[in-house]
């Protein structure tokens, strides 16, 4: 490469990362990374049209003309139509932007590129949660060897990857990020592919709201498609725990709740204990909330005690949380033994695919609504999660051109369909927690049947 290009990309790299790190500081997570990169390239026309800054008319026209043939869209109105076309043009020189930030990916129209950010983390996104409050001592990964680690890995080659499925207009990632990892850990466990249902866990991981101590009574109220028993020795005594109990016989009339929460008993009188609700629904993110969000080991724990996942097939997904309940334990296809979070570390996080099957993923998507393929390695990007996915190999040579150099990547099987990126699939590189990609990860093992 000539000296002028080089040194033309040294100094382009130096002001990228001298304004991200003076802008940072000053931004909220969720403002951040569409501020910042306005305020990277705001000052240079070339980058994003023409003298103004602005495409012309005609060309966004006939950009949008062909994007809403390609993805078959349609506006109520015209008032409509104008909205979107107006978001679309304004995608168009984010993606150009992206390009700037982003050289080792190719950006550009996308069938989210008449949406506005915030429409699209509000419809797509639904990872809820920190990291800290996954994390437990009961909980931790333990540490593997990674001497042996194979060079290039990828699931999909190995048969533990189902095809790439559509979340739809619902916050649902978390489930199909949860989903994904039993298939695999399933399929590791029987050496059978089950494509596992998604709706099971939209419909009926929510929090089973109180946990209260006394005379049981049997509530009308149904959660989980389920009656839930509790009751008060006095008015407004409540009792939260992390544990399931259950109520002892009496009399000989069998009284108590199952492990999954439900009354499954005759004989109400005077049986006392209590009924305790999976996760504290006063911490905000703490709980799965369907549509609305949720995080992957949440829904492990529901799965650890509600018995396991139905069959795709036996409850289809429909993507919407309007819905009740409609588990059915005789139709269990997969069960969790164990979960674990894998520590912030890259080669731990490979060990454990390579040993484990694919893992849960929570990463933030901010380059995504733009991006269309290649390896992802962006300058500047927040560490605020937002999307669940699904880690399921890594490649040790991405072409990175513009930094000299191969760059490793992690493959991300994501749930926005086969018209998405790369037939559905996401790369994004390896070596500094890109995106946080490496700060909120989990693997699961399956129970194994004959």
């Amino acid at each position: 490469m000539p000296l002028d290009r080089l040194s033309h990309s040294f100094f382009l790299f130096l002001t990228i990362a001298a304004v991200a790190t003076a802008a940072s500081s000053r931004l909220q997570p969720d403002e951040h990374d569409d501020a910042l990169i306005r305020q990277v390239v705001q000052d240079d026309p070339a980058i994003i049209g023409g003298e103004d800054g602005e495409l012309s008319d005609l060309d966004a026209e006939v950009h949008f003309s062909s994007f809403i043939r390609r993805f078959e869209k349609t506006y109520a109105h015209a008032e409509e139509r104008a909205l979107r076309f107006a978001i679309f043009k304004a995608n168009l020189r984010r993606a150009r932007r992206h390009r700037i930030l982003d050289p080792t990916a190719v950006h550009g129209v996308t069938k989210f590129s008449d949406l506005t950010p915030a429409e699209f983390r509000r419809t797509y996104l639904g990872l809820r949660g920190r990291r800290s409050s996954v994390a437990s001592s009961s909980h931790e990964a333990p540490i593997l060897p990674t001497n042996d680690l194979p060079e290039n890995f990828d699931w999909r080659d190995h048969g533990a990857v189902t095809p790439v499925k559509n979340q739809g207009s619902c916050g649902s990632c978390w489930s199909f990020s949860a989903a994904g990892a039993l298939e695999g850990a399933n399929f590791l466990a029987t050496g059978k592919l089950e494509s596992l249902s998604e709706q099971q866990l939209v419909d009926c991981d929510h929090e089973i709201h109180l946990c209260v101590v006394g005379i049981a009574i049997l509530f009308p109220v149904n959660f989980h498609g389920i009656g839930v028993l509790g009751g008060l020795s006095e008015p407004g005594e409540l009792i939260r725990r992390n544990k399931w109990d259950r109520l002892p016989k009496e009399s000989g009339r069998f009284c108590h709740l199952d492990k999954f929460g439900g009354y499954d008993g005759l004989g109400l009188k005077n049986c006392i204990e209590t009924v305790c609700i999976t996760c504290d629904s006063s911490e905000p993110g703490s709980c799965d909330q369907g549509c609305n969000g949720g995080l992957m080991t949440t829904a492990f724990e529901y799965l650890q005690k509600s018995g396991g996942l139905e069959r795709e097939e036996d409850y289809p997904y429909t993507g919407t949380d309007r819905g009740t309940c409609k588990f059915d334990k005789s139709k269990i296809a997969a069960s969790v033994y164990n979960f674990s979070v894998v520590s912030i570390d890259e080669d731990q996080i490979a060990a454990n695919l390579v040993k484990h099957g694919p893992l849960a993923v929570g990463i933030n998507a901010v380059f995504m609504q733009t991006y269309m393929h290649g390896v992802s390695c962006p300058y500047v990007c927040g560490r605020h999660l937002d999307h669940g996915v699904l880690l399921v190999g890594y490649g040790s040579a991405g072409y990175a051109p513009i930094r000299l150099k191969e760059k490793p990547y992690w493959i991300i099987k994501n749930s926005w369909g086969e018209n998405w990126g790369e037939k559905g699939y996401y790369k994004i590189c390896r070596g500094r927690n890109i995106c946080g990609v490496d700060s909120m990860v989990s693997t699961v093992t399956a129970i194994r049947t004959e």
